[in-house]
């Protein structure tokens, strides 16, 4: 479609952009419009620039800082789009952008690929390969911002919002990056270039830890309630379908390490292998924490969301019934029947008699459910690394954005 120099439109057909989100360098690729107001109350749509190559680059600069806001027509959305895919780290290092702007742009991006990914043929070897590249290149122009301390802010703005698998594997795969960029000692690592692909590295199994979700049913996915024993067991099945999703992808070793071993917690009360402490790969611990960090301060369909200080509180407490909690644990993992621990009257005709024994048993696993749940908030220093928990308060307290000075 060829543009036209002005448009009367009444602005649907555009859209806004920001314009010192626009490298100079690529300007070419889409036009950029103003926005005037018209008297019949619509507006008009003028073409800023018609020629650019023959203006210097210097005076292209200027004009794009003295514009407030600009506009695209929506027939270039795509190449829009595209351009934002290869000029990411353009946007995200632009000194004169705000953290905020740089942070939707960041999720936009990040969401249409990690969405894409969950839409992969995984039988196909060409499309999952195709899937970590795409996921790569991302975090690849990404991975200065988002290992940098400074754009935790970004992290803090997106704290308590509703739980959504692509938004809450962003978040996950920032917070790692951030982490080990800002505790590089525990890496036996002096090459920077090899420290950069292990940033790389943790940021892409943080955006694919969960992709092995795509095979869990959907009821239970987005179920509005607790999950009872049976989903439970069903849910813990995603790490080992993340790992045989990606097995064709050669992703590498310490991502796929991090994606299988996410849930294992140092008691040995974790999933899927039941390990502890040495034997949980350094990267899975730091995701561990990452994620659930994450998951108790999203708001849930059947919980609020927590402040950062409070789930830490529960993430670092000592608990008080641990022996139980492992109890329950181990009771899931083998997917036993919770006894029944009510009397039945034995005068009962036989058939009401196995229904309400079937009701009890339902009943018992249910209030085991919810005693779990509530016996994990008591403390979950048990599932973490001390060290790496502690670690990690100091890492993310070093932004303003979180005030954590109570645990510290």
């Amino acid at each position: 479609m060829d543009l036209q120099i002005e448009y009367f439109n009444d602005g649907s057909a555009f859209k806004k952009i920001d314009p010192l989100s626009i490298n100079p360098g690529y300007l070419t690729n889409f036009s950029i419009y103003e926005k005037q107001a018209c008297n019949n109350q619509g507006y008009k749509f003028r073409c800023l620039l018609v020629d650019t190559s023959s203006m210097s680059k210097e005076r292209l600069i200027n004009l794009l800082r003295s514009w407030d806001q600009v506009y695209i027509h929506e027939c270039q959305v795509g190449q829009y789009n595209e351009y934002l895919k290869n000029n990411l780290a353009y946007i995200l290092h632009h000194e004169e952008i705000d953290i905020a702007q740089k942070t939707h742009t960041l999720i936009t991006l990040s969401t249409d690929v990690v969405k894409d990914s969950f839409a992969t043929n995984f039988g196909l070897a060409d499309d999952c390969r195709a899937t970590l590249s795409n996921v790569q290149r991302l975090i690849s122009q990404a991975i200065g911002f988002i290992s940098d301390t400074n754009s935790l802010p970004g992290i803090a703005n997106l704290i308590g919002h509703d739980y959504e698998t692509h938004i809450h594997s962003i978040k996950v795969g920032w917070l790692m990056a951030t982490f080990i960029n800002a505790n590089k000692d525990l890496f036996n690592i002096q090459d920077d270039k090899e420290f950069t692909g292990l940033l790389v590295q943790a940021a892409v199994a943080g955006l694919l830890h969960d992709i092995g979700k795509i095979k869990i049913p959907q009821n239970i996915l987005n179920k509005k309630g607790k999950l009872n024993n049976l989903e439970y067991i069903v849910i813990q099945s995603h790490t080992a379908y993340s790992s045989s999703l990606l097995f064709k992808s050669g992703i590498p070793q310490e991502a796929m390490k991090a994606i299988l071993y996410h849930h294992e917690n140092e008691d040995g009360s974790g999933y899927p292998g039941g390990l502890i402490n040495e034997q949980i790969p350094i990267i899975a611990k730091i995701c561990h924490i990452a994620d659930v960090f994450d998951a108790l301060t999203a708001k849930r369909h059947y919980k609020e969301s927590k402040t950062p200080l409070a789930a830490l509180k529960i993430m670092t407490g000592e608990n008080p019934y641990v022996d139980t909690l492992q109890k329950f644990e181990k009771e899931v993992a083998q997917n036993r029947r919770t006894p029944v621990t009510a009397i039945v009257r034995d005068d009962y005709e036989n058939k009401l008699k196995r229904l309400r024994e079937k009701e009890i048993i339902e009943e018992e696993a249910m209030k085991r459910v919810e005693l779990r749940i509530k016996l994990r908030d008591q403390g979950m220093a048990h599932c973490f690394d001390p060290d790496l928990l502690n670690r990690f308060i100091l890492t993310i307290n070093k932004s303003d954005s979180f005030n954590l000075s109570e645990l510290l």
